[in-house]
């Protein structure tokens, strides 16, 4: 009985991560251009904190803690990511919408956490 709870906590779990990145790169054309981003996160700022991309482009941010373990939250593309101390997480999207859209810190870091955040700008 145990096993079965476990296998379908599991089978769950494993639904709800995939379901992020199916939403994240869920219109993605074969032939979508590339934009590689590289963001440092540490207590309490992204750098950078304004991220430009091009409408129409497949991103792939390569996010590094510097210090603690971080979160990046970004809801527009239903990406939610721990970022484990001193390590580098990849993200990617397909930036089909115009606008701007916030990102912020989803793993409290200490005091200054609630002000770590940023902007997505897709031009």
């Amino acid at each position: 009985m145990k096993y079965t709870i476990l296998l379908l906590v599991f089978i769950i779990l494993s639904g709800c991560a995939s379901g992020e990145k199916k939403k994240a790169l869920e219109y993605l054309p074969p032939d979508a251009p590339v934009q590689e981003i590289y963001m440092t996160a540490r207590q309490f700022e992204f750098t950078p904190d304004i991220i430009h991309v091009k409408q129409g482009t497949h991103v792939v941010l390569e996010i590094e803690s510097l210090d603690v373990t971080h979160g990046f939250k970004l809801t527009q593309y239903g990406i939610n990511v721990t970022i484990p101390a001193k390590t580098k997480t990849t993200v990617e999207f397909y930036a089909q919408e115009p606008g701007t859209y916030p990102f912020k810190c989803a793993h409290f870091c200490g005091v200054g956490h609630f002000g770590m955040n940023g902007k997505l700008i897709v031009e």
